[in-house]
């Protein structure tokens, strides 16, 4: 009796998903070029804590706020190679970010680069989730903790292109955006995995009626995304601005935490299909507050430890909320994980003109000691998000 080959063994989802999970993962580590080099941008171009909360915010808004427009028309119309398109866009706008001599001008690549993530994310999590089958919430948690090791990983990478090479470093970003594009352009998971629907997503038949049950879990995303992205764009500022520390340090804390998370970010997924997707949104939340702020108040070397432990329990229950959402609005997958994962953090964004002008005006410790104790608000709301049974 003849043995089947290695090659019919492997599920055939594998490899559509581990190309979606290359391409969530470059496309945040591209983006996540520029936050660890504000100190640089800061001496370039003259920006203050102020100009780089505006910046920061007006890209969260393209990127977050343009993932429900681009999840609508890619689940009405189909379209094909967003996911391909996306990694492109922001490989190219990441890499020409170190010609620049205007702010405007910075400002504007910038928001180009956001919306190549705005074009790759609804998509993509709809096609991990189709591609997934049965095993959703662990398809969902790779492609989610992707994401995140790869925004952790840009860190590290930028910086490191960034001392070798100078601005023209930022280019690998380029390289990078193009590879994965052609990756996911050959392997096409959307002629793999089609959407079997028979008519089209209608915005008022499958959306509409559902967005009352979305709107605490989106209250709960939002308050965590600001979180999030204060930390994610002041840790550096603080580290080489508050302690006196290198801008290699900066960079190594915020890829900890970030990469952290992504592997928290995985295991509360894996976790949720257990123990319930409403207990690791609450507990998770309401452990890393206490986190953030001894991190804050103790500094280093505690905090080398500290930080990437409060990334862990801040992310865990990303892709569980992102596969909340999906069952929640069943007919338009690519809406609700626009929402969950694009909205909700578009919202987030919002905070950080605020955030800026604090930080100038009250310091950035004191800011960000505020902004630790928000999981706890967003804990007690997570209590109230409705569960699967619920449905």
């Amino acid at each position: 009796m003849s043995q089947p080959d290695a090659s019919s063994r492997i599920n055939p989802r594998l490899l559509p998903l581990a190309a979606l999970v290359v391409g969530h993962a470059v496309t945040d580590a591209c983006i996540n070029f520029i936050p660890p080099l504000w100190p640089e941008f800061e001496a370039k171009l003259g920006l203050t804590a102020t100009h780089i909360g505006i910046l920061t915010g007006l890209v969260s808004i393209t990127t977050n706020f343009g993932q429900p427009l681009f999840g609508y028309l890619g689940d009405r119309f189909r379209i094909q190679h967003m996911v391909a398109v996306g990694p492109l866009i922001v490989g190219l706008f990441i890499g020409l970010m170190g010609i620049p001599e205007s702010a405007v001008t910075f400002g504007v690549l910038y928001v180009i680069a956001g919306i190549g993530t705005a074009l790759f994310h609804p998509q993509g999590a709809t096609l991990a989730g189709r591609v997934s089958g049965a095993r959703r919430g662990l398809g969902m948690a790779s492609f989610s903790a992707g994401g995140a090791i790869g925004y952790g990983a840009g860190t590290i990478v930028g910086v490191l292109l960034y001392e070798r090479f100078g601005w023209p470093g930022l280019f690998g970003a380029t390289i990078m955006g193009g590879l994965t594009g052609a990756l996911l352009w050959s392997v096409h998971p959307e002629r793999r995995y089609p959407d079997t629907s028979t008519e089209p997503m209608r915005l008022r038949r499958d959306v509409l009626p559902h967005l009352n049950r979305v709107g605490v879990l989106f209250s709960v995303v939002s308050l965590r995304a600001a979180v999030i992205i204060v930390f994610n764009t002041y840790i550096s500022l603080l580290v080489v601005g508050e302690w006196g520390e290198s801008p290699r340090i900066g960079a190594y804390l915020l890829s900890a935490m970030i990469v952290a998370g992504g592997v928290g970010n995985f295991v509360g997924g894996w976790v949720s299909d257990h123990i319930g997707r409403r207990f690791v949104t609450v507990a998770s939340l309401l452990a890393c507050a206490p986190l953030f702020w001894l991190f804050l108040r103790l500094g280093l070397p505690a905090g080398y430890w500290l930080l990437p432990a409060a990334g862990f329990l801040a992310q865990a229950a990303v892709s569980v909320n992102i596969v909340q959402g999906q069952e929640m609005i069943p007919g338009a997958q690519g809406v609700a994980s626009s929402l969950t994962m694009g909205a909700a953090w578009g919202v987030g964004g919002l905070t950080m003109p605020l955030a800026g002008a604090a930080a100038d005006a009250f310091g950035l410790p004191l800011t960000l000691g505020i902004m630790a104790w928000v999981p706890v608000i967003a804990g007690i709301l997570a209590i109230w998000v409705p569960s699967t049974a619920d449905l």
